[in-house]
């Protein structure tokens, strides 16, 4: 009975770590500050901020990405969009850079009319 314990214990022990995960502490900041950021259309905060990315490697066929997409907004500039595209390579995070900086353009002002 102690040996097929162990057995199973040591099965889940190697599935367990057969399903990697890596992840990544990223700064976020933009020009101006105070930008609000989303990052797949869920609010996170306003920069400067960190934020951490993860990347899964699943061990069965299916339809998951690691996408990102990071958007900023600053009232009176134009918004910003970053779009991240996941590795080929499994439970690979190096496609997300270590520091994401905005550069908030500001919006055109219409003319003023007389």
């Amino acid at each position: 009975m102690n040996k097929i314990t162990g057995g199973i214990f040591a099965a889940i022990i190697i599935i367990a770590m057969s399903c990697g995960c890596t992840s990544k502490l990223v700064r976020i900041d933009s020009r101006p500050g105070l930008a609000e950021i989303r990052i797949n259309n869920e609010y996170m905060g306003k920069t400067p901020m960190y934020h951490r990315f993860y990347d899964l490697w699943h061990p069965w066929p299916m339809e998951k990405t690691d996408d990102y997409m990071i958007q900023a907004q600053l009232p009176g500039h134009e918004p910003e969009v970053q779009i991240f595209h996941e590795s080929p390579e499994p439970a690979d995070i190096s496609y997300v850079p270590d520091e994401i900086i905005f550069k908030m353009l500001p919006q055109d002002q219409p003319a003023a009319t007389e």
